[in-house]
Protein backbone atom coordinates (compact mmCIF):
# COMPACT_ATOMS: atom_id res chain seq x y z
CA UNK A 1 0.00 0.00 0.00
CA UNK A 2 2.77 2.33 0.94
CA UNK A 3 4.64 1.53 -2.25
CA UNK A 4 1.55 2.28 -4.38
CA UNK A 5 1.29 5.76 -2.81
CA UNK A 6 4.94 6.37 -3.57
CA UNK A 7 4.40 5.33 -7.18
CA UNK A 8 1.39 7.66 -7.49
CA UNK A 9 3.41 10.54 -6.06
CA UNK A 10 6.28 9.86 -8.44
CA UNK A 11 3.95 9.64 -11.41
CA UNK A 12 2.20 12.86 -10.39
CA UNK A 13 5.52 14.68 -10.00
CA UNK A 14 6.63 13.44 -13.38
CA UNK A 15 3.41 14.63 -15.01
CA UNK A 16 3.68 18.01 -13.31
CA UNK A 17 7.29 18.30 -14.44
CA UNK A 18 6.28 17.50 -18.04
CA UNK A 19 3.49 20.07 -17.87
CA UNK A 20 5.89 22.73 -16.58
CA UNK A 21 8.43 21.77 -19.24
CA UNK A 22 5.77 22.02 -21.96
CA UNK A 23 4.63 25.41 -20.72
CA UNK A 24 8.22 26.59 -20.61
CA UNK A 25 8.91 25.30 -24.11
CA UNK A 26 5.82 27.03 -25.46
CA UNK A 27 6.82 30.22 -23.69
CA UNK A 28 10.33 30.03 -25.13
CA UNK A 29 9.06 29.28 -28.63
CA UNK A 30 6.57 32.12 -28.55
CA UNK A 31 9.05 34.53 -27.06
CA UNK A 32 6.84 35.28 -24.07
CA UNK A 33 9.13 34.68 -21.19
CA UNK A 34 8.57 38.00 -19.41
CA UNK A 35 6.94 41.44 -19.72
CA UNK A 36 6.21 42.61 -23.30
CA UNK A 37 5.58 45.75 -25.33
CA UNK A 38 2.72 45.96 -27.81
CA UNK A 39 3.04 47.07 -31.44
CA UNK A 40 0.72 47.02 -34.44
CA UNK A 41 1.18 45.89 -38.06
CA UNK A 42 -1.17 46.53 -41.04
CA UNK A 43 -1.38 43.70 -43.61
CA UNK A 44 -3.52 43.09 -46.70
CA UNK A 45 -3.63 39.32 -46.25
CA UNK A 46 -3.41 37.37 -42.98
CA UNK A 47 -3.63 33.83 -44.36
CA UNK A 48 -2.21 31.31 -41.84
CA UNK A 49 -1.69 34.09 -39.29
CA UNK A 50 -3.57 33.61 -36.00
CA UNK A 51 -3.26 34.10 -32.27
CA UNK A 52 0.07 32.78 -31.06
CA UNK A 53 1.86 33.07 -34.40
CA UNK A 54 5.54 33.63 -33.68
CA UNK A 55 7.08 37.06 -34.23
CA UNK A 56 10.79 37.05 -35.18
CA UNK A 57 13.26 39.89 -35.40
CA UNK A 58 15.89 39.04 -38.01
CA UNK A 59 15.09 35.35 -37.36
CA UNK A 60 15.21 35.60 -33.56
CA UNK A 61 11.90 34.91 -31.73
CA UNK A 62 10.87 38.01 -29.80
CA UNK A 63 7.07 37.70 -29.38
CA UNK A 64 3.78 36.50 -30.76
CA UNK A 65 0.54 37.64 -32.38
CA UNK A 66 -2.07 38.67 -29.82
CA UNK A 67 -5.10 39.49 -31.95
CA UNK A 68 -6.21 40.34 -35.50
CA UNK A 69 -8.77 43.05 -36.18
CA UNK A 70 -10.15 44.06 -39.60
CA UNK A 71 -9.56 47.72 -40.36
CA UNK A 72 -11.67 49.02 -43.25
CA UNK A 73 -9.81 51.36 -45.60
CA UNK A 74 -11.03 53.56 -48.43
CA UNK A 75 -9.62 51.45 -51.25
CA UNK A 76 -9.41 47.91 -49.80
CA UNK A 77 -9.91 45.95 -46.60
CA UNK A 78 -6.81 45.60 -44.44
CA UNK A 79 -6.12 43.93 -41.15
CA UNK A 80 -4.62 45.41 -38.00
CA UNK A 81 -2.48 42.88 -36.13
CA UNK A 82 -1.49 43.44 -32.51
CA UNK A 83 1.82 41.81 -31.58
CA UNK A 84 3.62 41.54 -28.27
CA UNK A 85 7.42 41.89 -28.22
CA UNK A 86 9.86 41.45 -25.36
CA UNK A 87 9.93 44.55 -23.24
CA UNK A 88 12.74 46.91 -24.10
CA UNK A 89 13.40 45.41 -27.53
CA UNK A 90 14.46 48.23 -29.88
CA UNK A 91 12.85 48.21 -33.34
CA UNK A 92 14.27 50.85 -35.75
CA UNK A 93 11.68 53.17 -37.28
CA UNK A 94 12.41 52.00 -40.87
CA UNK A 95 11.99 48.30 -40.05
CA UNK A 96 9.65 46.24 -42.28
CA UNK A 97 7.35 43.35 -41.29
CA UNK A 98 6.62 40.48 -43.69
CA UNK A 99 4.82 37.16 -43.51
CA UNK A 100 7.39 34.40 -43.93
CA UNK A 101 8.46 30.89 -43.02
CA UNK A 102 11.79 29.28 -42.31
CA UNK A 103 11.13 26.38 -44.70
CA UNK A 104 8.61 25.25 -47.27
CA UNK A 105 6.54 23.22 -44.79
CA UNK A 106 7.21 25.34 -41.71
CA UNK A 107 4.48 27.38 -39.97
CA UNK A 108 3.96 30.99 -40.96
CA UNK A 109 5.67 33.67 -38.90
CA UNK A 110 5.82 37.46 -38.78
CA UNK A 111 9.40 38.43 -39.66
CA UNK A 112 10.66 41.91 -38.77
CA UNK A 113 13.54 43.07 -40.96
CA UNK A 114 15.65 45.55 -39.02
CA UNK A 115 16.15 49.00 -40.50
CA UNK A 116 19.06 51.42 -40.11
CA UNK A 117 17.33 54.45 -38.62
CA UNK A 118 18.55 55.79 -35.31
CA UNK A 119 14.99 56.42 -34.11
CA UNK A 120 12.98 53.49 -32.80
CA UNK A 121 9.29 52.70 -33.15
CA UNK A 122 7.43 53.96 -30.09
CA UNK A 123 5.70 51.37 -27.93
CA UNK A 124 2.15 51.00 -29.21
CA UNK A 125 3.13 52.38 -32.65
CA UNK A 126 2.79 50.90 -36.10
CA UNK A 127 5.57 48.94 -37.82
CA UNK A 128 5.73 49.21 -41.61
CA UNK A 129 4.74 46.14 -43.61
CA UNK A 130 5.56 44.70 -47.05
CA UNK A 131 4.46 41.87 -49.31
CA UNK A 132 5.32 38.31 -48.20
CA UNK A 133 8.70 37.01 -49.34
CA UNK A 134 8.45 33.27 -48.63
CA UNK A 135 8.74 30.72 -51.43
CA UNK A 136 5.17 29.49 -51.22
CA UNK A 137 3.78 33.00 -51.55
CA UNK A 138 6.13 33.71 -54.42
CA UNK A 139 4.95 30.52 -56.12
CA UNK A 140 1.34 31.56 -55.57
CA UNK A 141 2.08 34.98 -57.10
CA UNK A 142 3.86 33.38 -60.03
CA UNK A 143 0.94 31.00 -60.52
CA UNK A 144 -1.50 33.92 -60.47
CA UNK A 145 0.60 35.81 -63.00
CA UNK A 146 0.81 32.72 -65.21
CA UNK A 147 -2.93 32.29 -65.03
CA UNK A 148 -3.51 35.93 -65.92
CA UNK A 149 -0.98 35.63 -68.74
CA UNK A 150 -2.70 32.50 -70.01
CA UNK A 151 -6.11 34.13 -69.96
CA UNK A 152 -5.05 37.51 -71.34
CA UNK A 153 -2.28 36.62 -73.81
CA UNK A 154 -1.70 32.92 -74.45
CA UNK A 155 -5.28 32.00 -75.35
CA UNK A 156 -5.74 34.94 -77.77
CA UNK A 157 -2.32 34.13 -79.24
CA UNK A 158 -3.27 30.48 -79.72
CA UNK A 159 -6.52 31.58 -81.37
CA UNK A 160 -4.64 33.90 -83.70
CA UNK A 161 -2.11 31.18 -84.56
CA UNK A 162 -4.94 28.71 -85.24
CA UNK A 163 -6.68 31.21 -87.50
CA UNK A 164 -3.39 31.95 -89.26
CA UNK A 165 -2.71 28.22 -89.75
CA UNK A 166 -6.20 27.76 -91.21
CA UNK A 167 -5.65 30.69 -93.60
CA UNK A 168 -2.25 29.38 -94.65
CA UNK A 169 -3.66 25.88 -95.19
CA UNK A 170 -6.48 27.31 -97.33
CA UNK A 171 -4.29 29.66 -99.38
CA UNK A 172 -1.26 27.39 -99.79
CA UNK A 173 -2.28 25.97 -103.23
CA UNK A 174 -2.95 29.46 -104.60
CA UNK A 175 0.31 30.81 -103.17
CA UNK A 176 2.20 27.83 -104.62
CA UNK A 177 0.69 28.44 -108.07
CA UNK A 178 1.49 32.14 -107.95
CA UNK A 179 5.02 31.34 -106.81
CA UNK A 180 5.49 28.92 -109.73
CA UNK A 181 4.18 31.55 -112.16
CA UNK A 182 6.53 34.14 -110.65
CA UNK A 183 9.51 31.80 -110.99
CA UNK A 184 8.60 31.09 -114.63
CA UNK A 185 8.32 34.80 -115.43
CA UNK A 186 11.57 35.42 -113.64
CA UNK A 187 13.29 32.79 -115.74
CA UNK A 188 11.84 34.35 -118.89
CA UNK A 189 13.06 37.78 -117.79
CA UNK A 190 16.55 36.40 -117.17
CA UNK A 191 16.93 35.21 -120.78
CA UNK A 192 17.76 38.74 -122.14
CA UNK A 193 20.06 39.25 -119.19
CA UNK A 194 21.90 36.05 -120.02
CA UNK A 195 22.17 37.22 -123.64
CA UNK A 196 23.58 40.53 -122.48
CA UNK A 197 26.07 38.72 -120.28
CA UNK A 198 27.37 36.55 -123.15
CA UNK A 199 31.13 36.06 -123.40
CA UNK A 200 31.60 38.43 -126.36
CA UNK A 201 29.61 41.17 -124.61
CA UNK A 202 31.60 40.70 -121.43
CA UNK A 203 34.84 40.93 -123.42
CA UNK A 204 33.55 44.08 -125.14
CA UNK A 205 32.69 45.61 -121.78
CA UNK A 206 36.14 44.75 -120.48
CA UNK A 207 37.76 46.34 -123.57
CA UNK A 208 35.59 49.42 -123.09
CA UNK A 209 36.72 49.61 -119.48
CA UNK A 210 40.37 49.29 -120.55
CA UNK A 211 39.87 51.97 -123.21
CA UNK A 212 38.15 54.18 -120.66
CA UNK A 213 41.09 53.78 -118.32
CA UNK A 214 43.48 54.68 -121.17
CA UNK A 215 41.36 57.70 -122.08
CA UNK A 216 41.34 58.72 -118.45
CA UNK A 217 45.11 58.51 -118.30
CA UNK A 218 45.37 60.52 -121.55
CA UNK A 219 43.02 63.15 -120.18
CA UNK A 220 45.08 63.25 -117.01
CA UNK A 221 48.22 63.86 -119.11
CA UNK A 222 46.41 66.52 -121.16
CA UNK A 223 45.25 68.12 -117.95
CA UNK A 224 48.84 68.26 -116.76
CA UNK A 225 49.95 69.76 -120.11
CA UNK A 226 47.14 72.28 -119.90
CA UNK A 227 48.20 73.16 -116.39
CA UNK A 228 51.76 73.66 -117.61
CA UNK A 229 50.49 75.85 -120.51
CA UNK A 230 48.47 77.91 -118.08
CA UNK A 231 51.57 78.34 -115.95
CA UNK A 232 53.47 79.51 -119.03
CA UNK A 233 50.67 81.94 -119.96
CA UNK A 234 50.71 83.30 -116.43
CA UNK A 235 54.49 83.70 -116.69
CA UNK A 236 54.13 85.43 -120.11
CA UNK A 237 51.49 87.77 -118.72
CA UNK A 238 53.76 88.54 -115.81
CA UNK A 239 56.64 89.24 -118.23
CA UNK A 240 54.39 91.51 -120.32
CA UNK A 241 53.37 93.36 -117.20
CA UNK A 242 57.03 93.72 -116.27
CA UNK A 243 57.88 94.90 -119.81
CA UNK A 244 55.09 97.45 -119.83
CA UNK A 245 56.08 98.69 -116.42
CA UNK A 246 59.73 98.95 -117.51
CA UNK A 247 58.89 100.85 -120.75
CA UNK A 248 56.04 102.89 -119.45
CA UNK A 249 57.43 106.21 -120.81
CA UNK A 250 58.19 104.80 -124.31
CA UNK A 251 54.77 103.24 -124.61
CA UNK A 252 53.18 106.50 -123.59
CA UNK A 253 55.19 108.43 -126.25
CA UNK A 254 54.26 105.84 -128.88
CA UNK A 255 50.62 106.19 -128.02
CA UNK A 256 50.88 109.99 -128.27
CA UNK A 257 52.55 109.75 -131.75
CA UNK A 258 49.96 107.27 -132.89
CA UNK A 259 47.17 109.56 -131.65
CA UNK A 260 48.71 112.55 -133.51
CA UNK A 261 49.08 110.51 -136.74
CA UNK A 262 45.47 109.32 -136.56
CA UNK A 263 44.31 112.89 -135.99
CA UNK A 264 46.26 114.13 -139.09
CA UNK A 265 44.82 111.33 -141.24
CA UNK A 266 41.34 112.16 -139.98
CA UNK A 267 41.79 115.82 -140.99
CA UNK A 268 43.03 114.93 -144.50
CA UNK A 269 40.77 111.99 -145.14
CA UNK A 270 38.21 114.06 -147.14
CA UNK A 271 40.88 115.35 -149.51
CA UNK A 272 42.39 111.92 -149.89
CA UNK A 273 38.99 110.41 -150.65
CA UNK A 274 38.27 113.18 -153.18
CA UNK A 275 41.59 112.59 -154.95
CA UNK A 276 40.97 108.85 -154.92
CA UNK A 277 37.55 109.46 -156.49
CA UNK A 278 39.08 111.65 -159.25
CA UNK A 279 41.83 109.14 -159.87
CA UNK A 280 39.24 106.40 -160.12
CA UNK A 281 37.27 108.46 -162.68
CA UNK A 282 40.41 109.11 -164.76
CA UNK A 283 41.36 105.45 -164.66
CA UNK A 284 37.83 104.54 -165.71
CA UNK A 285 37.98 106.97 -168.67
CA UNK A 286 41.45 105.74 -169.63
CA UNK A 287 40.34 102.14 -169.59
CA UNK A 288 37.30 103.06 -171.77
CA UNK A 289 39.54 104.79 -174.35
CA UNK A 290 41.86 101.81 -174.42
CA UNK A 291 39.00 99.44 -174.97
CA UNK A 292 37.66 101.59 -177.85
CA UNK A 293 41.02 102.33 -179.49
CA UNK A 294 43.99 100.25 -178.27
CA UNK A 295 46.18 102.29 -180.53
CA UNK A 296 46.11 105.10 -178.04
CA UNK A 297 48.74 103.18 -176.13
CA UNK A 298 51.06 103.48 -179.23
CA UNK A 299 50.54 107.24 -179.70
CA UNK A 300 47.80 107.03 -182.49
CA UNK A 301 44.89 109.34 -182.89
CA UNK A 302 41.57 108.32 -181.61
CA UNK A 303 39.22 106.90 -184.21
CA UNK A 304 35.94 108.43 -185.16
CA UNK A 305 33.25 107.98 -182.73
CA UNK A 306 30.61 105.57 -183.88
CA UNK A 307 27.11 105.76 -182.71
CA UNK A 308 25.60 102.78 -181.10
CA UNK A 309 23.01 102.34 -183.94
CA UNK A 310 25.71 102.43 -186.59
CA UNK A 311 28.01 100.23 -184.67
CA UNK A 312 25.29 97.62 -184.37
CA UNK A 313 24.83 97.43 -188.26
CA UNK A 314 26.83 94.67 -190.03
CA UNK A 315 29.58 95.69 -192.47
CA UNK A 316 29.08 95.17 -196.23
CA UNK A 317 31.06 92.35 -197.70
CA UNK A 318 32.86 93.12 -200.94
Amino acid sequence: MYSNKINYVLVGCFVMAMIVAAIGSVAVLTGRTGPTDQYFVMLDNVADIKYGTQVRFEGFPVGQVERIEPAEQRESNRFRIAISVEQGWIIPADSVTRIGSSSFLAAKTLDIESGHAEEAVAVGGDISSAAPSDMFTAMQGAASQLAALSEGSVKPLLGTLLSLATTVNRDTPRITGELATFVQRLNESLVPVQAILADENVQAIRRAIVNTEGTTQTLAGASQDLAQAMDKLRSLAANLDTLVDANDNGVELTLKDLRYTLAAVARSVDTIVYNFDGTARNMNEFSRLVRNNPGVLLGGTPREAVSEAKASQPEDTQ
